[in-house]
């Protein structure tokens, strides 16, 4: 059975250096010129976006915060540094029936600044905190070695799995 979706308010996480806000079409304009740069989609095979309308698009179908069929959760943030407000990536939760699956992307100027590693730490505790989500997992690219390093940073360990030719990696709680 799916946790209950909170209310946006809610949804608002903040770390020393970030606001988590729940994302919205509106978020596009601000996120589209990040995901313009081919090398996000390095790991991925995704190409960027044709347009912004692509992105509002994409954003829209995610605001729903629920899977067409009901049976998941797409939670989605957009990542906002406290300094100045600007948008610099976003991390996003699949949330089933007793696990939920986390990503994150951060667009290239601000990576190898902690802020992934910032940003899931925030997300971890989240789930478990306030969905009380037993199983956290993601899917890394064997040879994304930024992405491992953040995944172990934020509690993650690499399984024998794979998931679409990714490593899938489980949340290890320390406690």
């Amino acid at each position: 059975m799916l946790p209950d979706l909170p209310a946006d308010d809610e949804m608002r996480i903040s770390t020393p250096r970030l606001d988590l806000v729940p994302l919205t079409e509106a978020d596009a304009d601000d996120l589209f010129p990040l995901l313009q740069d081919p090398e996000l989609g390095r790991f991925t095979g995704e190409s960027p976006p044709a347009d912004v309308q692509a992105v509002r698009a994409g954003f829209a179908r995610w605001e729903a915060r629920r899977s067409p069929d009901g049976t998941e959760l797409w939670l989605n943030w957009v990542l906002r540094r406290r300094d100045d407000d600007r948008a610099i990536g976003y991390v996003q939760a699949t949330v089933g029936d007793g696990d939920a699956m986390i990503a994150w992307t951060i667009g290239t100027a601000f990576q190898r600044q902690g802020f992934a590693t910032e940003a899931g730490h925030a997300l971890i505790a989240w789930l478990r905190d306030i969905l009380e989500v037993p199983l956290i997992v993601g899917s890394i690219h064997p040879e994304n070695v930024a992405s491992q390093t953040a995944a172990r940073r934020i509690g993650l360990r690499p399984t024998d799995r794979l998931h679409e030719g990714e490593v899938v990696w489980e949340f290890v709680s320390s406690d």
